[in-house]
Parts: structure tokens; C-alpha cells; sequence
């Protein structure tokens, strides 16, 4: 079997290559930083220079494969120009897509988001939970327009499919797209961390190893058309920081305080990004997000792929242990 996959120099696509070339496959991977080669170094990895803008590039990688892993993606909170998100998360999906369309690729996945189902309500949303709520950002947006190109062609009879990773966590390269890494390397660092008070809201926390081999099985097993939530175990925003203090250190500190201090320091964060470009540490979106439940099933893809969930508390102690060798001098 031989996949090209985009985004390979990211933090799910690096595991996800690596996992494809252990298990005896060849993997053609598109990425953009040259120096990124040395994450990818395997001899069943055969490397392509370019990105998902780079419609040349992204036919000249996909040549002779029979898979397609469509990874790439901007997803971060905040851009300088939100234009990136469409231009990345919709256009690029469109050259992929094409690209695969001309080379009659046996397979298509999609990785997109949980984030595109949005909030949940009483009960864990699944993959046909109605969207209620607006869109939080343009990352959000944009992989639901994503998510539409793809059931577009399917619908022309495109051999395609999507699954949508929760929030992602585990041993991997340093990534803006793993928010509970950072907090975990946060921890270790100051022995302290910052949460709000309510800290009952609940989120879904999905083990890098289960969503990769998540991706697979979607490719094994998965049927044309359809979507999987690849995730893992519901957690209060509470429990989740009392995990990590615990693996961590059990004498740290976790202070709770009212949303408005987080509110006002993300208004502020926002202004200093629109005028001067800074990278802010907490936007407005991120903030809302704080106060809405993200409780979500993944029985269909248990049921239908045969998807494992590493039980939470081994999952969080396997990347601590990860984390705490890689922040060694």
C-alpha cells in the first residue's frame, strides 16, 4: 500500500507517517520545511517538497499512490490575515481533491474537527448532532467549507471520507495544535496553572496513538461518505488539570479564578494582535469556548472501524512521561 499524505511535517501527520512506514507501507509526504526531513526519517518515507497551495507539487507526490491522508491544515486560534485559514483549509483541500480526482485514488481521508459540530448540549454530540450554536473562528469555518468541497465530490461519486479528531494529546513534535501538551510542559515548568471557575465544562481529549491508528482503521474500514469523531474519554476542564497536577506535580498549585480576568486580557491580547501582529497567548473565541460544553461520542467509529480508546489516566501518564524526556537539557 502506498498513501500520500499532506501536513507530514505537523503533529498529527508526523506520527501518522510514521505509524504507515512501521507497519511495512510506503508513504509519499508533502511538506514545506526543509528541515523537517530529519522528523520524517524512514526508508519507507519518500519526501515532497511543497504545500497544498502547490497544485505541481501535490501530483507529483500523489503519483502512484493509492491512498490519500488529507492533514494540512492551518489550525491555529488566530492568523494575522484570516484569509490564510480559507486559502490553507479550503483551497488546498480543493487541490487535493483534484489532484486525486486526475490520479483516481483508490481512497480519500479527510482530517478535520470535531470543532465543526460545535458545542454540546446535554448529551455527548455524535456525528449527525446538528450544528446549534455559531462558528467560534474562521479555523472552524473553514473546515466545515472543507468538510462540504469533499461531500460535494462524494456526492459525483468520489471515493471519500471524513474523520474529525477531538482535542489531540500525546507524544509528538512541539505543535501549536496540541493545547493539553502546552499545558502539561506549562505545569512542569511554573508548578502552577490558571483555570477558570467554572471548570465543570467538559471536554473530549482524544490520545494522538488512538486518532492515528483511528485514521487507518477510516482507511481499512471506513465506508465512502461518511463521518467518524475520533476521540477519547469526556473530562471536566477540573478533572483534566487535577490529571496532570497528579502525574506531574502533586504539590502544584491550581488557581481558579472568574472568566472576567480572562475575558479582558483576550480583548487586550486581540488589540495588540491587529495592530502590531503579535501572536496573542488567548483570543476572545477561545475564551467563549471556556463556558461551552465539547462532549462528544465516538461509538460509530468503535462500532464501525473497530476504534480503541486509551483509558484517559494511562493516556495522560504516557505523555507526561513523553513530555517530561523532552523538555530534559
Amino acid at each position: 500500500m502506498k498513501s500520500f499524505l499532506t501536513g507530514a511535517s505537523g503533529y498529527l501527520g508526523q506520527r501518522l507517517a510514521m505509524k504507515l512506514a512501521e507497519n511495512g507501507e510506503t508513504v509519499h509526504a508533502l511538506i514545506r520545511n526543509p528541515d523537517a526531513v530529519k522528523t520524517l526519517a524512514h526508508p519507507n518515507i519518500k519526501v515532497f517538497f511543497g504545500d497544498v497551495l502547490d497544485k505541481e507539487a501535490i501530483a507529483k507526490g500523489m503519483e502512484g499512490c493509492d491512498t490519500v491522508f488529507h492533514v494540512a491544515a492551518l489550525a491555529r486560534v488566530w492568523s494575522k490575515d484570516s484569509d490564510d485559514f480559507y486559502r490553507v483549509n479550503v483551497d488546498g483541500t480543493v487541490n487535493v481533491i483534484g489532484a486525486a480526482k486526475e490520479l483516481g485514488i483508490s481512497k480519500f481521508i479527510l482530517t478535520s474537527s470535531t470543532g465543526t459540530i460545535g458545542p454540546s448540549l446535554k448529551l455527548p454530540n455524535n456525528e449527525e448532532t446538528p450544528r446549534w450554536s455559531s462558528f467560534n473562528n474562521d479555523y472552524e469555518i473553514s473546515k466545515s467549507l472543507a468538510e462540504k468541497e469533499l461531500l460535494k465530490s462524494v456526492a459525483n461519486g468520489f471515493p471519500g471520507l471524513i474523520v474529525m479528531p477531538s482535542r489531540i494529546f500525546g507524544p509528538g513534535i512541539a505543535s501549536p495544535s496540541s493545547g493539553v501538551n502546552r499545558i502539561i510542559i506549562g505545569f512542569m515548568k511554573k508548578g502552577f496553572a490558571v483555570i477558570p471557575k467554572q471548570s465543570e465544562v467538559i471536554g473530549n481529549y482524544g490520545f494522538i496513538e488512538d486518532i492515528v491508528m483511528g485514521h487507518i482503521l477510516a482507511r481499512d474500514k471506513g465506508v465512502i461518505g461518511e463521518k467518524y469523531i475520533l476521540g477519547g474519554e469526556n473530562k471536566t476542564l477540573g478533572e483534566l488539570f487535577e490529571a496532570i497536577k497528579n502525574g506531574v506535580n502533586k504539590n502544584g498549585w491550581i488557581l481558579k479564578i472568574p472568566l472576567w480576568p480572562l475575558s479582558y486580557f483576550s480583548q487586550f491580547s486581540k488589540f495588540l494582535a491587529e495592530r502590531f501582529g503579535l501572536e496573542p497567548k488567548i483570543t476572545p473565541d477561545l475564551v467563549k469556548r471556556l463556558t461551552q460544553n465539547s462532549a462528544f461520542d465516538c461509538s460509530k467509529a468503535v462500532s464501525q472501524l473497530g476504534y480503541q480508546i486509551t483509558p484517559f489516566e494511562e493516556a495522560i501518564e504516557i505523555t507526561i512521561r513523553f513530555l517530561t524526556q523532552s523538555e530534559k537539557p
